[in-house]
């Protein structure tokens, strides 16, 4: 029987050669896009579970209170590791490392610079499950000046040594230690190469890294015992606190233990985290898809119940029962999955590499081996087969065979048909709700890239400057100003949107009543103004006096320092009016510094679009010029900028020269927005194509069913345009009825992702008629094609095979 079935199950899909071909198509496009996201869903579930103590390593995190509400921070005080282990001395694994974005390293004559580098102590290796290849972590990073070389730092930048000594930041020299792997790929914590904690000083933080007051960029993370619980050590942070700040500071300070699996999705603590929405999104998205080419087998099969239903009748009257026949249908579905999963799984396979390089991600190396994919793919199919099957297998099997071999039965007969219009309906509910979807992320998307940011970014270029030279620096304004492609040049800690910069807080002194505010520090220099356009609103800006006057070479107490603060600082301190500020007094928390406000200056962003303008204090600070920017002319580009490179290494020949464009970096902060915007209108062209190809399907069902009718009607004289409208008309009415559901649906989503952003836009009412109109446009075309194919043929050949 079984191999019967078989037999007649291949015949149908060679007899039926293009609803089959639609069939595995619409199958194989839906489970290849269902793949995709399946593995970008896992890839980011699975982030750190790798590690053996995963659900009992916490990391310690910092909440600050001030007068602007709370300050998250996944950055803790240098010495909070030793503190802990002091008063909790129950917990035997403690570990901390501080980590830099980038280290500039020389080995031998070559210099080079590696990105993500941390600084751990004896402990790192022992709380977090990465391979140690060779040489002893546990006593190495207990020393000074010792360091572990990934695989592929070691292969790709000191050529395969193992072993020797280099040099980080022309400060200190560093032994090679041992050999480590690579970080799995769904590791939060990322590195090249992992240098002994004793070796972080002054020279490479900037600051006296002993101090509770900096938060820079150390990490501490524990390992709790099954002895202790969270809440047990929460509970003693109050006494933590209390002992180690002093009484004005510990009132703000919260300390709370984060657990491992639940940083990469807390967003308060880690600006990198996964959007837990965008994930949510595209896994609805997947199921959408895989539901829109189930509807079109169903569609299809239900459209061909008349074609079979005479096999259905000689096999009923033949004694066939109704639960053979059922898994027969199903067979004939199963078979169709099959082919579609192969095919799929070819396809992503093929993708994969482009795919781990657009998302910056490993997904994985070889899919056929993959078992939880395998195990995903099984489950798959037996849903999409039953999803897909279940229906039509039922319908079929129900056939009376005495209806079906008296030629009682059409395309349209009972429920099927209407069955049907449900489902092409759904279908175009999916597709307008994706079209507006990506039309309203186009929008923000543009946003982005146009609106005012309240300073200058293009055409100029971020050079970092690696130490606080004043001599090198003065000597690289004067060499390089009298270039006219070169306008303006600033030196500061960053440009108005940076990596670099300092926060801290800030109040009123002639108020004397402690009430402090968060605010942004941008330490610049005179002609920071000029260089990034920022406007004046009030006041003046900081002049050439100012700044000599802030920087002394050797007596700290005659310095004085003015502020330029930005609107919002203003307003923060209760002044409508900017020039009610000017000549007052502030205090910041850097050094307790205070000085008069002399300008103010209009709102710009510090910042991505996700987060509001913040208050924000401009200070001549020339102790702390890390960075140069240069206004050039967009003449000339190229020539200027290597003109740029042979001064700096004309002052800074130790060091490894790097620049950036102030557009280009602003780019990478909505990076990951591009990319789910670029997966989110490749999805949603693939499911307004498989709907597309599922109604072609239907349509060219009909059309043969109706070949007769159309004939008949040409000869009475029916255009070709009433034939068309013939076809088309009860599409129209369904894709006016999806729309009326679609419309608030998808307004409601694509709002609740809007408010994501501290900054965006209101939804036009023209998305949604663009997505009615091109639905309209896409379905009559899918439609016509196929109707006027049907309309121009000529009567005699279709009236003749009766």
């Amino acid at each position: 029987m079984i191999k019967n079935y078989l037999i007649t199950t291949f015949r149908n899909f060679v007899r039926n050669q293009s609803y089959t071909l639609i069939n595995i198509l619409g199958l194989s496009i839906g489970i290849t896009c269902c793949i995709v996201i399946f593995l970008i869903v896992r890839h980011e579930l699975s982030y750190d579970n790798f590690h053996s103590k995963a659900d009992s390593i916490y990391r310690i995190v910092h909440d600050q209170e001030s007068g602007s509400g709370i300050d998250y921070s996944g950055v803790t005080p240098y010495p909070v590791a030793g503190a802990f282990r002091n008063d909790f001395p129950e917990v035997a694994l403690v570990t901390q490392y501080h980590e830099e974005d980038d280290l500039l390293v020389k080995f031998g004559t070559e210099k080079f610079q590696v990105e993500d580098v941390l600084f751990a102590d004896s402990l790192f290796f022992q709380v977090f499950d990465f391979k140690v290849l060779e040489g002893n972590p546990q006593v190495e990073l207990g020393q000074k000046g010792k360091a572990f070389l990934t695989e592929s730092t070691a292969k790709n930048f000191f050529k395969g040594k193992k072993e020797g000594t280099f040099r980080i930041e022309n400060l200190e020299d560093v032994e090679i230690a041992g050999i480590i792997a690579d970080p799995p790929a769904n590791s939060e914590i990322q590195y090249s190469m992992v240098i002994s904690f004793p070796t972080v000083g002054e020279g490479i933080v900037g600051f006296d890294i002993n101090h509770w007051g900096l938060n820079s960029a150390g990490y501490c993370y524990v390992v709790l015992p099954s002895s202790i619980s969270e809440s047990d050590v929460e509970s003693r942070f109050d006494r933590f606190v209390k002992k180690y700040y002093d009484e004005e500071d510990e009132q703000r300070q919260t300390y709370w233990l984060q657990p491992l699996n639940e940083i990469h999705f807390d967003s308060r603590y880690n600006s990198d985290s996964a959007n837990t929405s965008s994930l949510i999104m595209l896994s609805l998205l997947g199921v959408f898809i895989l539901f829109i080419a189930c509807i079109n087998f169903i569609n299809l099969a239900t459209a061909l119940a008349v074609k079979k239903s005479k096999e259905i009748g000689i096999r009923k009257t033949l004694g066939a029962r109704r639960s053979q026949l059922t898994t027969y249908f199903l067979g004939e579905t199963f078979i169709l999955t099959i082919f579609s999963v192969l095919i799929s799984l070819c396809i992503v396979e093929w993708m994969l590499p482009w795919l781990n390089n657009f998302l910056e991600r490993n997904l994985g190396d070889s899919l056929f081996t993959d078992p939880t994919l395998l195990l995903f793919l099984l489950v798959l199919t037996i849903i999409v087969t039953i999803l897909s099957g279940a229906y039509p297998a039922v319908i079929l099997s129900g056939y009376n065979p005495v209806s079906v071999l008296k030629n009682k039965m059409t395309a349209s007969s009972g429920s099927a048909g209407g069955v049907r219009k449900v489902l092409v309906a759904f279908q175009f509910i999916i597709a307008q709700a994706l079209i507006v979807g990506t039309l309203v992320v186009a929008d923000q998307m543009s946003y982005f890239r146009n609106a005012p940011l309240g300073f200058a970014k293009d055409a100029i270029i971020n050079v970092p400057i690696p130490i606080n030279d004043p001599q090198r620096i003065e000597a690289l304004r004067t060499r390089l100003s009298s270039n006219s492609n070169i306008s303006n040049i600033s030196f500061s800690i960053g440009g108005p949107v940076s990596e670099n910069g300092f926060g801290t807080n800030y109040s009123l002194v002639e108020r004397n009543d402690k009430q402090e505010y968060d605010v942004t520090l941008k330490l610049v220099d005179r002609h920071y103004l000029e260089t990034y356009d920022l406007e004046l609103v009030a006041g003046r800006w900081m002049s050439e006096s100012e700044e000599k006057q802030a920087s002394p070479p050797t007596d700290w107490a005659a310095r004085s320092y003015v502020f330029v603060i930005n609107e919002s600082a203003c307003k923060r301190l209760g002044f409508a009016n900017p020039e009610e500020i000017l000549d007052k007094r502030l205090r910041i928390g850097v050094n307790n510094i205070e000085a008069p406000v002399i300008g103010v200056v209009k709102d710009f962003h510090t910042a991505s679009f996700h987060e509001s303008i913040e208050p924000v204090v401009l200070l001549n600070f020339p102790h702390f010029y890390y960075d140069a920017g240069f206004k050039i002319s967009s003449v000339n580009m190229s020539e200027t900028i290597s003109l740029i490179e042979q001064t700096w290494n004309d002052l800074y020949p130790e060091y490894f020269f790097e620049y950036a464009f102030m557009d280009e970096y602003i780019e990478t902060l909505y990076l990951q927005e591009e990319r789910t915007f670029t997966l989110f209108k490749v999805f949603a062209g693939m499911s307004i194509f498989i709907a597309c190809l599922g109604l072609y399907g239907l349509i060219s069902f009909m059309a043969n069913q109706m070949l007769k009718e159309v004939g008949i009607r040409k000869v009475l004289g029916a255009s070709v345009g009433s034939i068309v409208i013939l076809f088309s008309r009860e599409f129209v009415k369904l894709i006016i009825l999806a729309f009326i559901i679609a419309a608030p649906v998808s307004y409601y989503f694509m709002n609740e992702w809007l408010n994501g952003f501290a900054y965006n836009i209101d939804i036009h009412w023209s998305v949604f008629a663009i997505s009615i109109i091109a639905t309209c446009v896409i379905a009559l075309a899918t439609v016509s094609y196929r109707a006027i194919k049907a309309a121009v043929t000529n009567p005699v050949e279709t009236l003749r095979t009766e």
